[in-house]
Protein backbone atom coordinates (compact mmCIF):
# COMPACT_ATOMS: atom_id res chain seq x y z
CA UNK A 1 0.00 0.00 0.00
CA UNK A 2 1.16 3.83 -0.31
CA UNK A 3 3.49 4.94 1.37
CA UNK A 4 2.52 8.62 1.94
CA UNK A 5 -1.10 7.65 3.21
CA UNK A 6 -0.69 10.27 5.76
CA UNK A 7 -1.05 13.01 3.40
CA UNK A 8 -4.38 12.21 2.94
CA UNK A 9 -5.97 13.56 5.81
CA UNK A 10 -4.14 16.97 4.23
CA UNK A 11 -5.92 17.22 1.03
CA UNK A 12 -9.42 17.58 -1.01
CA UNK A 13 -11.96 14.75 -0.99
CA UNK A 14 -9.22 12.26 1.41
CA UNK A 15 -6.65 10.86 -1.05
CA UNK A 16 -3.67 12.07 -2.46
CA UNK A 17 -2.50 11.36 -5.57
CA UNK A 18 0.43 13.33 -6.49
CA UNK A 19 3.40 11.75 -4.95
CA UNK A 20 2.18 8.37 -3.45
CA UNK A 21 5.54 6.15 -2.87
CA UNK A 22 8.91 5.80 -3.68
CA UNK A 23 8.13 4.64 -7.51
CA UNK A 24 4.39 6.05 -7.72
CA UNK A 25 3.68 9.79 -8.51
CA UNK A 26 2.14 12.18 -11.66
CA UNK A 27 3.51 14.94 -13.18
CA UNK A 28 0.94 15.33 -15.25
CA UNK A 29 -0.13 18.67 -14.33
CA UNK A 30 3.56 20.24 -15.29
CA UNK A 31 2.90 19.24 -18.98
CA UNK A 32 5.10 16.12 -18.82
CA UNK A 33 2.87 14.23 -21.38
CA UNK A 34 2.55 16.95 -23.62
CA UNK A 35 5.79 16.42 -25.89
CA UNK A 36 6.35 15.60 -29.30
CA UNK A 37 7.54 12.25 -28.54
CA UNK A 38 5.29 10.53 -24.93
CA UNK A 39 7.04 7.36 -25.07
CA UNK A 40 8.64 6.08 -21.65
CA UNK A 41 11.67 5.56 -23.14
CA UNK A 42 11.85 9.12 -24.54
CA UNK A 43 10.29 11.06 -21.31
CA UNK A 44 12.92 8.43 -19.15
CA UNK A 45 15.80 9.87 -21.46
CA UNK A 46 14.58 13.51 -21.25
CA UNK A 47 13.93 13.34 -17.39
CA UNK A 48 17.37 11.48 -16.68
CA UNK A 49 19.33 13.66 -18.64
CA UNK A 50 17.52 17.07 -16.82
CA UNK A 51 18.28 15.53 -13.13
CA UNK A 52 21.49 14.79 -14.16
CA UNK A 53 22.19 17.74 -15.37
CA UNK A 54 20.32 19.96 -12.55
CA UNK A 55 22.57 18.49 -9.65
CA UNK A 56 25.28 20.42 -11.21
CA UNK A 57 23.44 23.49 -11.06
CA UNK A 58 24.04 26.22 -9.01
CA UNK A 59 21.02 26.83 -7.01
CA UNK A 60 21.06 30.74 -7.27
CA UNK A 61 18.07 32.33 -9.66
CA UNK A 62 20.98 33.20 -12.42
CA UNK A 63 21.92 29.52 -13.06
CA UNK A 64 18.22 28.33 -12.71
CA UNK A 65 17.30 30.27 -15.30
CA UNK A 66 20.11 29.41 -17.26
CA UNK A 67 18.92 25.75 -16.80
CA UNK A 68 15.33 26.54 -18.00
CA UNK A 69 17.03 28.10 -21.46
CA UNK A 70 19.57 25.41 -21.97
CA UNK A 71 16.29 22.74 -21.29
CA UNK A 72 14.37 24.89 -24.26
CA UNK A 73 17.51 24.53 -26.77
CA UNK A 74 18.05 21.34 -26.19
CA UNK A 75 14.68 19.57 -26.50
CA UNK A 76 12.00 19.89 -29.08
CA UNK A 77 9.61 23.04 -28.35
CA UNK A 78 6.24 21.98 -30.42
CA UNK A 79 3.76 20.71 -28.35
CA UNK A 80 0.48 18.24 -29.03
CA UNK A 81 -1.43 21.20 -26.96
CA UNK A 82 0.59 24.44 -27.26
CA UNK A 83 -1.32 25.98 -24.68
CA UNK A 84 -0.79 23.89 -22.37
CA UNK A 85 2.47 24.51 -20.41
CA UNK A 86 5.46 21.89 -20.67
CA UNK A 87 7.83 22.65 -17.55
CA UNK A 88 11.31 22.36 -17.81
CA UNK A 89 12.10 22.14 -14.03
CA UNK A 90 10.46 18.53 -13.75
CA UNK A 91 12.99 15.62 -13.02
CA UNK A 92 13.09 12.56 -10.91
CA UNK A 93 13.42 12.67 -7.79
CA UNK A 94 13.37 10.08 -4.25
CA UNK A 95 16.04 8.42 -2.67
CA UNK A 96 16.90 6.21 -6.25
CA UNK A 97 15.15 9.19 -8.41
CA UNK A 98 12.51 6.43 -8.96
CA UNK A 99 9.93 8.80 -9.62
CA UNK A 100 8.83 12.02 -11.18
CA UNK A 101 8.98 15.32 -9.50
CA UNK A 102 9.83 18.71 -8.90
CA UNK A 103 13.36 19.81 -9.10
CA UNK A 104 12.74 23.17 -7.73
CA UNK A 105 10.75 21.48 -4.42
CA UNK A 106 12.31 21.86 -0.98
CA UNK A 107 12.18 18.65 -0.40
CA UNK A 108 14.46 17.79 -3.38
CA UNK A 109 17.58 17.24 -1.50
CA UNK A 110 19.95 19.00 -3.29
CA UNK A 111 17.93 22.13 -2.14
CA UNK A 112 18.42 21.76 1.06
CA UNK A 113 14.69 22.21 2.26
CA UNK A 114 14.67 25.57 0.38
CA UNK A 115 11.66 26.38 -2.27
CA UNK A 116 12.52 27.25 -5.52
CA UNK A 117 8.79 27.04 -7.29
CA UNK A 118 9.02 30.72 -7.44
CA UNK A 119 11.20 30.45 -10.59
CA UNK A 120 8.98 27.90 -12.52
CA UNK A 121 6.38 29.76 -14.94
CA UNK A 122 3.30 29.78 -12.61
CA UNK A 123 5.12 30.13 -9.33
CA UNK A 124 5.31 28.47 -6.14
CA UNK A 125 1.73 29.63 -4.93
CA UNK A 126 0.12 27.78 -7.83
CA UNK A 127 2.40 24.23 -7.68
CA UNK A 128 1.37 24.43 -3.58
CA UNK A 129 -2.47 25.05 -4.14
CA UNK A 130 -3.46 23.20 -7.02
CA UNK A 131 -5.34 19.99 -7.76
CA UNK A 132 -6.39 18.63 -10.96
CA UNK A 133 -10.42 17.84 -11.04
CA UNK A 134 -9.60 13.74 -10.77
CA UNK A 135 -9.19 15.05 -6.74
CA UNK A 136 -13.47 16.53 -7.16
CA UNK A 137 -14.52 14.26 -10.09
CA UNK A 138 -13.46 10.73 -9.05
CA UNK A 139 -14.68 8.91 -6.02
CA UNK A 140 -12.38 7.76 -3.55
CA UNK A 141 -12.27 4.34 -3.71
CA UNK A 142 -11.73 4.78 -7.73
CA UNK A 143 -9.26 6.68 -6.74
CA UNK A 144 -7.22 4.42 -4.27
CA UNK A 145 -7.60 1.22 -6.81
CA UNK A 146 -5.83 3.42 -9.20
CA UNK A 147 -3.27 4.54 -6.90
CA UNK A 148 -2.54 1.10 -5.50
CA UNK A 149 -2.67 -1.01 -9.10
CA UNK A 150 -0.10 1.16 -10.85
CA UNK A 151 2.73 -0.19 -12.40
CA UNK A 152 5.03 2.79 -12.65
CA UNK A 153 4.73 6.58 -12.15
CA UNK A 154 4.64 6.94 -15.90
CA UNK A 155 0.98 4.54 -16.30
CA UNK A 156 -0.33 6.15 -13.32
CA UNK A 157 0.40 9.85 -14.73
CA UNK A 158 -0.89 8.91 -17.69
CA UNK A 159 -4.62 7.46 -16.54
CA UNK A 160 -5.16 8.97 -12.90
CA UNK A 161 -6.06 12.35 -14.73
CA UNK A 162 -8.58 10.69 -17.07
CA UNK A 163 -11.37 10.96 -14.27
CA UNK A 164 -14.28 10.26 -16.62
CA UNK A 165 -12.53 7.31 -18.33
CA UNK A 166 -12.34 5.69 -15.16
CA UNK A 167 -15.70 6.83 -13.59
CA UNK A 168 -16.71 5.23 -16.92
CA UNK A 169 -14.93 1.62 -16.33
CA UNK A 170 -15.38 0.88 -12.67
CA UNK A 171 -18.80 2.29 -12.65
CA UNK A 172 -19.16 -0.80 -15.66
CA UNK A 173 -17.65 -3.25 -13.19
CA UNK A 174 -19.66 -2.56 -10.64
CA UNK A 175 -22.60 -2.95 -12.72
CA UNK A 176 -21.82 -6.41 -14.13
CA UNK A 177 -20.96 -7.30 -10.10
CA UNK A 178 -24.17 -6.22 -9.43
CA UNK A 179 -22.99 -4.26 -5.44
CA UNK A 180 -20.75 -1.63 -4.91
CA UNK A 181 -17.12 -1.82 -5.80
CA UNK A 182 -14.43 -2.02 -3.11
CA UNK A 183 -11.30 -1.38 -3.04
CA UNK A 184 -10.37 -4.80 -1.07
CA UNK A 185 -12.57 -6.78 -3.60
CA UNK A 186 -9.74 -5.73 -6.88
CA UNK A 187 -6.83 -5.68 -4.72
CA UNK A 188 -6.96 -8.65 -2.45
CA UNK A 189 -4.73 -10.71 -4.60
CA UNK A 190 -1.72 -9.77 -7.21
CA UNK A 191 -4.41 -12.19 -10.13
CA UNK A 192 -7.11 -9.60 -9.50
CA UNK A 193 -4.70 -6.84 -9.36
CA UNK A 194 -2.50 -7.48 -12.23
CA UNK A 195 -6.09 -7.95 -14.28
CA UNK A 196 -7.39 -4.60 -13.09
CA UNK A 197 -3.83 -3.04 -14.24
CA UNK A 198 -4.17 -5.05 -17.43
CA UNK A 199 -7.87 -3.09 -18.35
CA UNK A 200 -6.53 0.53 -17.22
CA UNK A 201 -3.60 0.40 -19.51
CA UNK A 202 -6.02 0.82 -22.32
CA UNK A 203 -5.20 3.94 -22.11
CA UNK A 204 -1.88 3.48 -23.01
CA UNK A 205 -1.90 0.46 -25.56
CA UNK A 206 -5.08 1.32 -27.11
CA UNK A 207 -4.93 -0.03 -30.75
CA UNK A 208 -7.85 1.63 -32.22
CA UNK A 209 -6.66 5.64 -31.28
CA UNK A 210 -7.00 7.74 -33.98
CA UNK A 211 -3.80 8.74 -36.15
CA UNK A 212 -4.74 12.84 -35.03
CA UNK A 213 -4.69 11.55 -31.71
CA UNK A 214 -1.94 13.62 -29.68
CA UNK A 215 -1.39 10.59 -28.60
CA UNK A 216 -1.94 9.21 -24.90
CA UNK A 217 -1.52 12.87 -23.19
CA UNK A 218 -4.82 14.05 -21.66
CA UNK A 219 -5.66 17.93 -21.09
CA UNK A 220 -7.71 17.61 -18.46
CA UNK A 221 -7.94 21.03 -17.26
CA UNK A 222 -11.62 22.21 -17.04
CA UNK A 223 -11.93 25.29 -19.38
CA UNK A 224 -12.64 22.74 -22.57
CA UNK A 225 -10.20 23.99 -24.53
CA UNK A 226 -9.49 20.82 -26.04
CA UNK A 227 -12.25 18.38 -26.18
CA UNK A 228 -12.23 15.12 -27.97
CA UNK A 229 -14.06 14.87 -30.94
CA UNK A 230 -17.10 12.39 -31.33
CA UNK A 231 -16.98 8.66 -32.82
CA UNK A 232 -18.58 9.10 -36.68
CA UNK A 233 -20.32 5.80 -36.38
CA UNK A 234 -22.63 6.34 -39.43
CA UNK A 235 -19.19 6.40 -41.38
CA UNK A 236 -18.83 2.80 -40.45
CA UNK A 237 -22.50 1.72 -41.27
CA UNK A 238 -22.88 1.23 -37.35
CA UNK A 239 -24.94 2.50 -34.34
CA UNK A 240 -23.81 3.87 -31.43
CA UNK A 241 -21.53 1.96 -29.20
CA UNK A 242 -22.66 0.33 -25.65
CA UNK A 243 -19.36 1.79 -25.01
CA UNK A 244 -19.10 5.31 -26.50
CA UNK A 245 -17.61 6.96 -23.33
CA UNK A 246 -15.26 4.69 -23.40
CA UNK A 247 -14.38 4.72 -26.93
CA UNK A 248 -14.37 8.72 -27.08
CA UNK A 249 -12.15 8.61 -24.18
CA UNK A 250 -9.86 6.44 -25.21
CA UNK A 251 -9.86 9.07 -28.62
CA UNK A 252 -11.16 5.84 -31.07
CA UNK A 253 -11.20 5.93 -34.48
CA UNK A 254 -12.69 2.63 -36.51
CA UNK A 255 -12.37 1.87 -40.45
CA UNK A 256 -15.25 -0.25 -40.02
CA UNK A 257 -17.81 -2.25 -37.96
CA UNK A 258 -15.30 -4.96 -37.59
CA UNK A 259 -13.03 -2.68 -35.91
CA UNK A 260 -15.60 -1.14 -33.79
CA UNK A 261 -16.95 -4.78 -32.58
CA UNK A 262 -12.77 -5.54 -31.73
CA UNK A 263 -12.67 -2.69 -29.80
CA UNK A 264 -16.20 -3.20 -27.58
CA UNK A 265 -15.31 -6.94 -27.32
CA UNK A 266 -11.77 -6.38 -26.18
CA UNK A 267 -13.50 -3.75 -23.09
CA UNK A 268 -16.11 -6.33 -22.39
CA UNK A 269 -13.19 -9.41 -22.20
CA UNK A 270 -10.88 -7.04 -19.83
CA UNK A 271 -14.04 -6.34 -17.35
CA UNK A 272 -15.18 -9.98 -17.69
CA UNK A 273 -12.01 -10.75 -16.94
CA UNK A 274 -11.84 -8.99 -13.60
CA UNK A 275 -15.52 -10.12 -12.76
CA UNK A 276 -14.62 -13.46 -13.04
CA UNK A 277 -11.61 -12.33 -10.46
CA UNK A 278 -13.43 -11.28 -7.80
CA UNK A 279 -16.15 -13.64 -8.28
CA UNK A 280 -13.25 -16.04 -7.99
CA UNK A 281 -12.37 -14.86 -4.43
CA UNK A 282 -15.69 -14.30 -3.32
CA UNK A 283 -16.37 -18.12 -3.78
CA UNK A 284 -12.83 -19.47 -2.44
CA UNK A 285 -12.89 -16.39 0.43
Amino acid sequence: MSNFNANDSKVRCGIYLCQVNEEISCGACCGLYNVVNPSYESIMEMLTWRTDTFSHVKREMDAILAFKEEVEDREPQERPFPDFHHCPYIGLVGKEHSRVGCLLHPLFDENKSIDFRGLSFYGGMACRVYFCPTYNNLPAVFKEIVRETASNWYAYGLVITEAKLLNTIFEEVAKRLNRPLTANSLLKNNGCLETVRELLDLKINWPFRRKTSSGPANYFFEDQLYSRPSINYEAIGGSVSRHDILLQELESQFNSANELHAAEDLIDGLINKVIGQVDRLKTEG
